[in-house]
């Protein structure tokens, strides 16, 4: 798709749909994983955005490597934020029942601080490894005020 290669050019993040147009022309795995690393998109896949995936051709390693991208970002954020104000209560969260497939976890959501609360809503995330377990982050109170702690797969 034009807008696709546009996109790829000027490495600029790409969609669900770039990464559908990509798969559908044939492009390897390895080269649309590569291009979604270097565009520095985080996806926030939904279990229906997953189910889209794999019904358009979208190869398993390449829904994984979309799935793993908002912890590979939280991981590479390296600054402690502290809060003055506690974050509100977690709201009620719709778990849909079906995984997108065999092996997928749920990461619960969580609340994020970007000037203003907003809620990070839950996903179902596929381990980077075997048997790895995904542990929730949190905040916690501390004597300078409150700081988060995020999630992460653990062996």
């Amino acid at each position: 798709a034009p807008q696709t290669y546009v996109r790829v050019v000027q490495g600029q993040a790409l969609g669900i749909t770039d990464v559908k147009a990509m798969a559908g022309a044939g492009v390897s795995d390895e080269v649309i994983i590569s291009q979604i690393q270097g565009s520095h998109t985080v996806f926030h896949l939904s279990s229906a955005d997953i189910i889209d995936l794999h019904n358009s051709g979208v190869n398993d390693n390449v829904v994984n490597f979309m799935i793993n991208t908002q912890s590979s970002a939280d991981a590479a954020q390296s600054t402690t934020v502290v809060v003055q104000q506690a974050p509100p209560p977690p709201p009620t969260e719709t778990i849909v029942v079906a995984s997108p497939g065999p092996g997928y976890i749920w990461v619960g959501g969580e609340w994020v601080w970007n000037g203003r609360w907003f809620w990070r809503a839950g996903y179902w995330g596929y381990p980077p490894y075997p048997s790895a377990v995904w542990i929730g982050g949190g905040w916690h109170q501390g004597p300078r005020g409150w700081s988060h702690s995020p999630g992460h797969w653990r062996r």
